[in-house]
């Protein structure tokens, strides 16, 4: 399993869904920090609606650059 960002072994791996499909984001433990994955992954579970929980998603995917 390879980080999407810098492609070393990756320890972090969650699946998020942009609209219907799932996208699976791995990543080693220092692109998880600087792009603060587990932040973003709450920012994504504590979205208000459906249109901010998509909006959440889509800026943690640009941040792993996906």
């Amino acid at each position: 399993m390879r980080c999407m960002m810098c492609h070393q072994h990756a320890t972090f791996e969650h699946t998020v869904f942009q609209g219907t499909a799932p996208v699976k984001v791995r990543l080693c433990e220092p692109c998880a920090t600087k792009v603060d994955a587990t932040g973003q992954l709450a920012k994504i579970k504590a979205a208000s609606d459906h249109a901010s929980k998509n909006a959440a998603v889509a800026t943690f995917l640009k941040a792993v650059g996906k």
